[in-house]
């Protein structure tokens, strides 16, 4: 009767975990922050103060909420102004550039006799203006999906405020969640919860050295190629890595409109250069890194992140290997070693 009622009430966890899933990857998204930020609020602790006291846990994860903080939001107030005006010239810019690419192409296409599947020439300036309004559209949507979901069930404001309940008060929040276990479950509770702490430490650790593997390589290339503010760009391209697909298309749209206040050619430069090392550190370089720290095979380090991508959409990609190596550790901690089954 015991276990009958057990199996029914984690059924019915696992149906409010769904139907609670925005919620979920929310506190997902607060507890991978707090590991990311856990060593940098250990070394505040560790700074001296006057009369030899040490900072309470309270107090430096305070202090690094707040930093980070304000650096996104000076970041943002760098980077928006500059890529809103980057944006507004290339609208500017763009219908020419189209319309003149389009009669070079139709030139091109009708001194080798390929005129006939291009039809009449259109009107100068509209191909330009529909692919402009067709690519506003897809941005919007994908924005949209990437994003709604996720702002509607609680808002991103929380987020900073979970990690500093996770960050100052770690040990309090594990305790306080084993009340809500019965007495005789709390010892295999405690197994999970230290399976699992190792496991997104290595998952932070290894998705850290591919943000700043891919940030430093791609300032380095758009340094040589000539670009303003490789620095930021290189930020944003290593902050992309942490989404999967969507961070692609963020970085690549970054890359292609500060190259384009150059000139076409240096944003299709930049623009190939990022496709070219992205796909080098996306099939030969990061599941590796990842597969290494989280001890999974790479190939399930794809899947993992395939799997969560479809099911929940960007945000479940991010989620998804954290997810895979927590349950990796879970049953690596229960199953019975090779001693105990021959036994």
């Amino acid at each position: 009767m015991r276990q009958s009622v057990l199996t029914v009430a984690m059924l019915v966890a696992v149906w409010l975990a769904w139907m609670l899933r925005d919620l979920v990857m929310l506190v997902g998204f607060a507890a991978l922050l707090a590991y990311a930020l856990d060593p940098i609020v250990s070394l505040v602790q560790r700074l001296p103060l006057p009369g030899g006291r040490a900072i309470p846990r309270g107090t430096a994860s305070g202090v690094v909420i707040l930093a980070l903080a304000l650096i996104a939001g000076l970041s943002l107030g760098t980077a928006v102004p500059q890529l809103t005006g980057d944006l507004a010239r290339f609208a500017e810019g763009a219908p020419g550039g189209l319309a003149r690419l389009e009669h070079e192409v139709r030139r091109f296409a009708e001194s080798h006799g390929w005129a006939a599947p291009l039809g009449t020439e259109s009107e100068p300036g509209r191909a330009a203006s529909l692919f402009l309004h067709a690519l506003q559209q897809w941005s919007v949507r994908l924005l949209g999906s990437a994003f709604g979901s996720l702002g509607q069930a609680v808002g991103l404001l929380v987020l900073p405020v979970l990690a500093y309940y996770l960050l100052a008060q770690r040990e309090a929040v594990r305790t306080s969640a084993l009340n809500f276990i019965p007495e005789d479950l709390r010892p295999q509770v405690v197994r999970v919860q230290n399976a699992i702490d190792p496991a997104l430490r290595a998952y932070v650790r290894g998705q850290s050295l591919v943000c700043l593997l891919m940030g430093s390589l791609v300032a380095l290339v758009l340094w040589l190629l000539g670009y303003p503010l490789v620095l930021l760009l290189g930020v944003v391209v290593g902050l992309a890595e942490v989404i999967p697909f969507l961070g692609f298309w963020i970085a690549a749209t970054a890359i292609a409109l500060e190259g384009y206040t150059r000139s076409p050619g240096s944003a299709l430069a930049g623009l190939i250069a990022y496709v070219i090392v992205n796909n080098l550190m996306g099939y030969f370089i990061t599941p590796r890194l990842l597969a290494r720290e989280v001890k999974m095979h790479p190939f399930y380090v794809t899947v993992s992140v395939l799997g969560g991508g479809a099911l929940l959409g960007p945000p479940g990609a991010i989620l998804a290997l954290p997810a895979a190596a927590m349950l990796q550790a879970v049953i690596v901690e229960f199953a019975p070693s090779s001693r105990e089954r021959a036994t």
